[in-house]
């Protein structure tokens, strides 16, 4: 009896803890903090990245290409099915 008093009691605790979280997440003052909190960002890393310099291209022709895997690669064979016939 006491247990299923009690397991009705968890049950509901958790139905409104939920309900509680969700419609705090929600709701539309936690929505103008978000919006706001992302336009603060916005505008911090638009002031951040104007005073960049933007570097010139010097890496003309100074990659190459590697053409190493053309070389066979000399592995031994295993034998594992030898041992077998033995």
């Amino acid at each position: 009896m006491i247990k299923n008093i009690l397991s009705v009691l968890v049950f509901l605790f958790s139905i409104l803890f939920l309900y509680f979280v969700v419609n705090t997440f929600f709701s539309d003052n936690q929505q103008t903090k978000i919006n706001k909190n992302r336009k603060t960002i916005e505008k911090k890393i638009i002031n951040n990245t104007k005073g960049l310099p933007i570097l010139l291209n010097d890496t003309n022709k100074v990659i190459e290409f590697n053409s190493d895997f053309k070389k066979e690669n000399k592995k031994k064979k295993r034998n594992f099915w030898r041992l077998f016939d033995k």
